[in-house]
This record gives C-alpha cells, sequence and structure tokens, in this order.
C-alpha cells in the first residue's frame, strides 16, 4: 500500500510523463509550484557537482544521463533510463536497472526478488527502500545493534581505564574527589550503528510504502541507544570489516551505496528538504560491461582489467634549442577496460559510452570518441602489436556494428552495441555470448592490425 504524494516520472534524455500519458517537456506541464520548480533547479545543479540532473530552458526541461529519485518539498521525480527497455515499460526497465545495480554493487539479490520487486512496488527507490528494511529489520531482530569498543573520556568518581593527567590536572584541579578517565567501552553508540540508523531514518521520511514505514519505525526504535549522523562511506566499510555473516554483509554493501548517494551535505542550511539517490548511467554502464566481462574471463580466457592508467607524455625538450630530451611524466590516460588474451597475446581496449547511436551524422558516433581511441591504440602499442580499440554502446532500435579504417593509414577501430532491453533474468546468457562475439571479434582485430603495421 502507497500513500498518496504528487509523483513525475522522466526518463533519461527526455521529458517526462503527464496524467493523461503523453510525454511532455513543457515547465508548464509539470503541475509543481513556483517555489518548489525553483528548488528543483538549484538541486539539479548543485547535487552532484559537474553533472546537472536536468537541462532547463526557460520554457522547457529534460533530462540527462542521471537516473534516479530527487524529492523536493515533497514533490518525488524518478528518473528512468529509457535504453533498458526496448518498448519502454517501467517495470522492464526497473527490473533491469535493478539487476545493473545489483550486479556491480553485489547487494545479494536473487533474480527472482528482483523481478517480483519491480513488479510489486513500480519503483526502484521504492525497493530498494524494502529491500534496506527487510535486512536491517532481519539483522537487528536476529543479531542485535552491533557493538563495538569505542574511546571514551569522562570525569568519573573512580578510576576506569587510564588517567588522562593533563586534562585532570585542569578539569579536577579544586574538586579532586574525581579523576578524568580515558577508557574503551564496548557500546551500541559507534559509526556502524550511527550510520544504520542515518540510512534508516533518511528512506523512512522518504518511502510511501507503509509497510517499508513499519519496518524502518520498528528499526529506528530498536536503534535508540545510537546515535544519527552522516558516516563517510569508506569509514563505514571500514569499520562494518570483520563480520562474515551473509545478512550482515548484504545489509553494509546496501548502507553503503546509500551513503555514497545521499548526499546529506546538499540542502544544510536550506529550510527546503530535498532528498536525492542518483546513479550516472554512464558509470553503470561501464561498471555492469566490466563485471560482466570479469566474472567470465575464465571461460572467454582473458585477463580484464579496468581503468588501466598511462602516461601520454613520457619526455620533453626545449623547442627552438633542439636540446636534449628529459625525461617527464605527463598527462595521465585511463582506458575504460582492457581485454588480453594470454594465448595469442592480442590485447583490446574498449570505451564503453553510454549514448545513442545509430543515426544521423557518421551514426551518431562523436568526433571526440573517435579522437579518444585512436589516442588509446597509439599510447598502448608497441613493437610487436597494436591494440585493437573500439566504442561499445547500448542498442538503441539499431544495431551498430562497423570497423573504419583511419584515412591516410590501415589502422581502424569499431563500434558495437550490447542490447540492454532484454530480460537479465531469463537472457542473461545472450548478453553474455554477445560480449563473448565481442571479444573474439576485436581480439583478432588486434592481430590483424599489428600485420598490417608490417606491411
Amino acid at each position: 500500500m502507497v500513500s498518496a504524494r504528487s509523483y513525475i516520472t522522466f526518463h533519461e534524455y527526455s521529458g517526462f510523463k503527464r496524467s493523461d500519458g503523453s510525454y511532455s517537456e513543457e515547465l508548464g506541464d509539470l503541475g509543481i509550484a513556483p517555489a518548489t520548480l525553483r528548488a528543483l533547479q538549484v538541486a539539479s545543479s548543485n547535487i552532484v557537482p559537474g553533472k546537472p540532473v536536468f537541462d532547463f530552458s526557460p520554457a522547457k526541461v529534460r533530462a540527462r544521463s542521471l537516473v534516479g529519485v530527487i524529492d523536493v518539498d515533497g514533490t518525488q521525480i524518478e528518473i528512468l533510463p529509457k535504453l533498458l527497455s526496448g518498448h519502454g515499460e517501467n517495470h522492464q526497465i526497473l527490473r533491469n536497472l535493478m539487476f545493473m545495480l545489483s550486479y556491480t554493487n553485489a547487494l545479494d539479490v536473487q533474480d527472482a526478488g528482483i523481478a517480483g520487486l519491480s513488479n510489486d512496488f513500480g519503483s526502484f527507490i521504492e525497493a530498494y527502500i524494502s529491500i534496506f528494511a527487510n535486512r536491517l529489520n532481519r539483522v537487528l531482530t536476529r543479531s542485535g545493534v552491533p557493538k563495538r569498543y569505542e574511546e571514551q573520556s569522562e570525569n568519573l568518581d573512580c578510576l576506569k581505564g587510564k588517567i588522562n593527567f593533563a586534562r585532570n590536572s585542569i578539569v579536577n584541579a579544586v574538586n579532586q574527589s574525581k579523576v578524568f578517565c580515558e577508557f574503551s567501552e564496548f557500546t551500541e553508540d559507534n559509526p556502524v550503528s550511527r550510520a544504520l540508523k542515518f540510512v534508516a531514518v533518511a528512506l523512512e521520511r522518504q518511502t510511501r510504502n507503509v509497510e517499508s514505514k513499519r519496518k524502518l519505525q520498528r528499526c529506528i526504535g530498536l536503534l535508540e541507544g545510537t546515535g544519527n549522523a552522516f558516516v563517510e562511506p569508506g569509514q563505514f566499510e571500514r569499520m562494518a570489516s570483520g563480520r562474515r555473516e551473509r545478512d550482515f554483509l548484504a545489509l553494509v554493501q546496501l548502507t553503503k551505496m546509500f551513503l555514497e548517494r545521499l548526499r546529506p551535505e546538499f540542502g544544510r542550511g536550506n529550510s527546503r528538504r530535498v532528498f536525492a539517490l542518483l546513479f550516472d548511467m554512464n558509470e553503470l554502464f561501464e561498471e555492469f560491461i566490466f563485471e560482466v566481462l570479469r566474472r567470465n574471463a575464465k571461460n572467454l580466457r582473458v585477463e580484464v582489467r579496468a581503468q588501466k592508467k598511462k602516461r601520454l607524455v613520457t619526455a620533453e625538450r626545449n623547442l627552438l634549442d633542439g636540446s636534449d630530451w628529459v625525461d617527464r611524466s605527463l598527462f595521465d590516460t585511463y582506458t575504460d577496460i582492457e581485454i588480453r588474451s594470454p594465448d595469442s597475446g592480442s590485447m583490446m581496449i574498449l570505451d564503453t559510452k553510454y549514448k545513442i547511436v545509430g543515426d544521423g551524422s557518421h551514426y551518431g558516433i562523436g568526433n571526440a570518441d573517435a579522437y579518444q581511441v585512436l589516442a588509446y591504440k597509439q599510447i598502448h602499442s608497441n613493437e610487436e602489436d597494436l591494440p585493437s580499440v573500439g566504442l561499445l554502446y547500448p542498442k538503441y532500435q539499431k544495431s551498430l556494428w562497423r570497423e573504419f579504417r583511419v584515412n591516410g593509414g590501415k589502422q581502424t577501430f569499431f563500434s558495437a552495441t550490447i542490447d540492454l532491453s532484454m530480460n537479465f533474468q531469463t537472457d542473461f546468457g545472450v548478453l553474455v555470448n554477445e560480449l563473448t562475439r565481442l571479444v573474439q571479434v576485436g581480439l583478432s582485430l588486434g592481430r590483424k592490425d599489428a600485420n598490417h603495421a608490417n606491411d
């Protein structure tokens, strides 16, 4: 059961759905108060630094590549990735989005559970809130509130731990019946429990689902002896390490995901309440493709690495006097995905781009994208062979498997598309087969380029 509330659905790179089912980009059709619209515009520019959530013009609004939820003054705006469904049905989009998020974040959500949750809630944020509420409730009920040894300092009537003599001489200069002590205490009030409570409180305020709200309120009650404070995701994960129960590990991963994206610093000092849980589809697409390749690397007989760094410039000299070269390391480059065959020695570099291609001038492939992968080919080449380089896009209506030869030479780069609209629960093997074919073809191009280079 879901409570009534203002709710607007956008699709990435598009406008929003009106009450009659049609789509619009007109600001006047949003139907929200001017003050709420202004707050949304501010949030769009500031929630993710350097990545506006929406493109606003004087009369129009379009979503960009960030997907997720923004809630401003009780108006909940959900942005869905349209490239995850060939027909645009929201439940299919939610199903595949949740699968990708679970696959890349190791959230331990069973396939059947994903399908059911996407259908039951019709909103991926509500589905994830439900998962968090169930996991937190299960951990607190079975194991109690997580406890840790925490360093404490207090002015006591008797000695506990050790005396802080410097502090004691100041605090108890007059009243020497007390002693200022430092000690470790096994307590519920620690960063792990505070982070769990912080997320629980934030999600309880956000959820529209009555059952999720009830479970979160129960969890908050069980955490009554714990403070409520944001904890940096990395600190939380480090402090939560040590326990190996599956339920607790799954809760840690999900809590970390919320901590990374709740962005509590935004809106402080502002009377307007803003909640945001957003994912960059460019990053998610890259992470998802990498994870699929990494988990299937043994069967593919390849080695897969992500974000490999290499220097673009290794030396410099004075342009005018032609003096000797001086070793320098300048201009780092990072490849998205590097794939190498130990058997043949061939290598390919895959650059993922989450954008629509297939139509328009040069199929919609940007000049900068082509220049980028050709630069990778140059930087990562050696005397024996050249890596193949390619651009991988999500398929949208049309496939785009093309090899392009560079003017003035025989070097090439390629483009490929992968279908993200299939049902990942039932057809995941099809996706793996598509990527297997891509790897096989791509590595063969690397050997071909090497032969051409020696002609």
